[in-house]
């Protein structure tokens, strides 16, 4: 398994959630967090990999993705993707570099990097209670 494999674990009473993030130690405390909350987490280090992990396993509730990943395409293009193929699941971009609005029309939520993990938290049980 390579440093940017694609992770799948587990958890057994929360939502599903797809992580999709770059930077391991930020991916890592992300995915970690979203465990303990009681949710069962996919994560990919790259847009490519989560289309990857998207076809392999059921669909999971929420998409948490970065803009700014490797290969080819970013976190808003992957979420256009997901509005298209799958609209009803949930999108939440993350970044430190895009606004908003730039995420305007394929995201449910933005967080502006950094961000409390108590925000991701709340967000992502919003979203499941919409869902």
């Amino acid at each position: 398994m390579t440093a940017f494999s694609v992770q799948i674990e587990a958890a057994p009473d929360g939502p599903s959630v797809l992580v999709v993030e770059d930077e391991w130690l930020v991916r890592e405390l992300i995915v970690e967090t979203l465990r303990e909350a009681g949710c069962s987490v996919t994560e990919a280090a790259s847009a490519d990999e989560a289309v990857r992990a998207l076809k392999a396993a059921a669909a999971p509730d929420i998409l948490v993705t970065d803009v700014r990943l490797p290969g080819t395409m970013n976190g808003i293009a992957l979420a256009e993707r997901i509005r298209l193929t799958m609209p009803r699941m949930k999108v939440i971009v993350t970044s430190g570099h895009a606004a908003p609005e730039d995420a305007a029309g394929v995201a449910d939520a933005f967080l502006a990097k950094p961000f409390a993990l108590k925000e991701l938290v709340s967000e992502v049980r919003l979203l499941a209670a919409a869902h």
